[in-house]
């Protein structure tokens, strides 16, 4: 099915299309059971808050009842959901999706600010001691030709 928005393919399950009604109008949405999409996409938030807040064995049962897979698929499933970044929803509000980061997500933050900061400081330090040489180097040189110019004017 294609987006007629975008124009990009969009693959959508057998399960949640419906039959065409033989309209003439065509929407992003025409042939999709769109509650039936609502229904498992709340199934699936269930899982995933089960695995982050703690309620794995609950988690496992739900998955393994949703996609029909094994006990050890589910296992490592929701244990790779338990450590996933989430979403929060609030109905009605201008920005609804909010992301929740994980406590790790936070730190790597607060590290890669204080890495960056240092860097700064490295990099000044670099440049300052690079404008120092060359100023020592320079200023012998340019306090000769000062003073070559000044004893030809001052023998005028």
């Amino acid at each position: 099915m294609k987006c007629t928005y975008c124009g990009n393919a969009v693959v959508i399950p057998e399960s949640l299309r419906t039959p065409a009604k033989g309209s003439s109008q065509i929407s992003l949405f025409s042939g999709i059971d769109t509650h039936a999409m609502l229904g498992y996409g709340m199934q699936w938030s269930e899982v995933v808050s089960m695995a982050q807040s703690g309620q794995r064995e609950a988690a496992i049962k739900k998955y393994s009842e949703l996609t029909g897979q094994g006990e050890r698929e589910a296992k490592y499933m929701v244990d790779a959901l338990a450590g996933s970044q989430s979403f929060e929803f609030n109905a009605g509000s201008l920005g609804s999706i909010h992301q929740i980061y994980p406590s790790i997500t936070q730190a790597v933050t607060a590290t890669t600010s204080s890495i960056t900061r240092m860097m700064w400081w490295i990099g000044c330090g670099v440049v300052g001691i690079i404008l120092l040489s060359v100023i020592l180097t320079a200023l012998p040189v340019l306090i000769g030709l000062f003073g070559g110019l000044l004893a030809i004017f001052t023998s005028f």
